[in-house]
């Protein structure tokens, strides 16, 4: 983090265990986000009053690349109003979800790696059921259905058809992706 957190209480006494309990936050927050430059806490502590006990307020800004997370929780009369480590806890997980979505959408893009494009001939066909074998090159027998098509017409798929595909892995075993007739 490029400066230091700033932790501010209002109505409420500043004590070194929540200041503690917000720093071990802030740093697991940097291990889910590198790239944090600040953060900044806000803690509140409404007057107490006798029907709904003390409220507890945290606000937390984190200042990162792209746009700052903001998030709010409030401890009340329906939770444990006193526990002001609840409180802090809601809206440190809060941020983390927001700054593990920012992530993905701003450009921490997982790179996909295509399989090898394979060739083989089809080996047995079911027409009506709508899928069928490939005999890859290498020997092996690769499983594909109609919706792995994506150049050449199903009804004039015929054994011995040659195809190229990539073999991707599913929850039965390998089957043939993107399949095309060859020439």
């Amino acid at each position: 983090m490029q400066s230091p957190p700033n932790i501010t209480f209002r109505h409420l006494e500043r004590t070194p265990e929540v200041e503690e309990h917000i720093h071990r936050r802030i740093e697991e927050l940097q291990k889910y986000h590198p790239r944090i430059v600040s953060c900044d806490v806000v803690i509140d502590a409404p007057q107490k009053t006798h029907v709904t006990g003390r409220e507890f307020k945290v606000h937390l800004t984190v200042h990162v690349p792209g746009p700052d997370i903001h998030v709010s929780r409030s401890l009340g009369r329906s939770e444990a109003a006193e526990d002001l480590n609840l409180a802090i806890h809601k809206v440190f997980d809060a941020a983390r979800r927001e700054l593990k979505e920012q992530e993905r959408k701003m450009g921490a893009v997982e790179v996909k790696h295509h399989a090898p494009v394979l060739h083989g001939t089809i080996d047995r066909l079911f027409e009506g059921e709508g899928y069928g074998f490939i005999r890859a090159d290498d020997g092996r027998e690769v499983y594909f259905g109609r919706d792995s098509m994506t150049a050449g017409d199903w009804t004039a798929l015929k054994v011995d058809t040659k195809v190229r595909f990539r073999e991707e892995s599913g929850d039965k075993g390998p089957y043939a992706a993107s399949v095309a007739v060859v020439g």
